[in-house]
């Protein structure tokens, strides 16, 4: 068995990797590790993995959810597990839902992405104990519309509503509907820093940054 840990902390790299070959003295081939979302993708496209652990932010033109969809197109049934500085709910659900089989923070200390490791070897998928993915399901970003989530995270872009109408070939009066409608079931104001809004419910990466 072959494991990648792509972590741009050399820190987390050397413990997990350390932790990893005590585990898993008799199976483990080898522990390599990358810095970088760059160096990941060119590792993945040549070399044997048997289990990612990712870290979702790490530097490189990739990050977040982007990322891991790219990693799963490239190695698709790749077991990965996403290890990560962020604890959104709603984070962990779309990392799961991209592909990832296990979502743990890195607050809850290398020894719970060991258990997610374990987790994910025996077949099975692994949240941390710290995230609410109930929460996450019921969050009512899921209640708007497609038309109404694209207004919302154009807002987020800096984009204004005439534009955004021209370039969704919608009328303005729609366009207003759907930011106001969102607004309401999202139980925010009009002065709501939506670009702040998205990122502190772990959807920044819909901006197209990490």
């Amino acid at each position: 068995m072959r494991i990648l840990v792509a972590d741009d902390h050399p820190i987390i790299c050397v413990a997990l990797g350390e932790m990893l070959r005590a585990a898993f003295p008799d199976t483990l081939e080898g522990v390599a590790t990358v810095e970088d979302s760059d160096t990941l993708l060119a590792t993945l496209a040549d070399a044997p993995c048997d289990l990612l652990v990712l870290d979702l932010f790490m530097p490189g033109a990739l990050g977040s959810i982007p990322l891991l969809e790219r990693v799963v197109a490239l190695r698709p049934g790749l077991p990965i597990v996403a290890y990560t500085g962020a604890n959104q709910p709603m984070l962990a659900q779309q990392a799961l839902s991209a592909g990832a089989r296990a979502f743990v923070s890195k607050a809850s200390g290398p020894e719970s992405a060991m258990d997610a490791v374990r987790a994910v070897l025996a077949g099975q998928v692994y949240v941390d104990p710290r995230i609410d993915l109930e929460a996450a399901r019921h969050h009512p970003w899921h209640t708007l519309t497609p038309g109404e989530r694209g207004v919302i995270v154009a807002l987020a872009s800096g984009q204004h509503l005439h534009g955004i109408a021209i370039d969704s070939d919608r009328s303005y009066k729609t366009v207003t509907a759907h930011k106001y409608n969102a607004l309401r079931k999202l139980k925010l104001n009009s002065k709501t820093d939506l670009k702040h809004y998205l990122s502190q419910i772990g959807l920044g990466y819909l901006l197209g940054s990490h």
